[in-house]
């Protein structure tokens, strides 16, 4: 939660176009609505859209690495914190996603930002 936390803060301060904003916003929403379908789990880095928007942005992939992103080769993929045996580890990852999301739709209207518990809109 602290990671998740610096880098919504970081977001929260840049300067940068409200349209790389959204980009990272529907990452995280189509994410949080279909956590098991595998097209909404990788993000390839190589992709135009995501090198424009989502590295130009100071805290984007802080952002992402922090509800369970990790980084490979060419592409980002989302771990949802369970083991091979569908046991949960750590900490509750689709809840993160779930307030990185309802983070950003705050962002998106120039509200100040805190994590208190999960809550999402989306």
């Amino acid at each position: 939660m602290a990671a998740l936390s610096k880098a919504l803060q970081t977001l929260s301060f840049t300067t940068t176009t409200n349209t790389n904003n959204k980009m990272l916003y529907l990452y995280l929403c189509n994410l949080s609505n279909h956590p098991t379908v595998p097209r909404y789990r990788k993000i390839y880095t190589n992709n135009a859209t995501y090198s424009k928007n989502v590295v130009l942005l100071d805290g984007g992939k802080e952002l992402l690495k922090s509800v369970g992103f990790e980084e490979f080769a060419s592409f980002l993929e989302w771990n949802n914190g369970e083991d091979d045996d569908g046991e949960e580890g750590g900490e509750n990852r689709l809840a993160l996603v779930k307030d990185a999301v309802a983070a950003l739709e705050l962002l998106k209207y120039g509200k100040k930002i805190r994590i208190k518990k999960s809550f999402w809109k989306c």
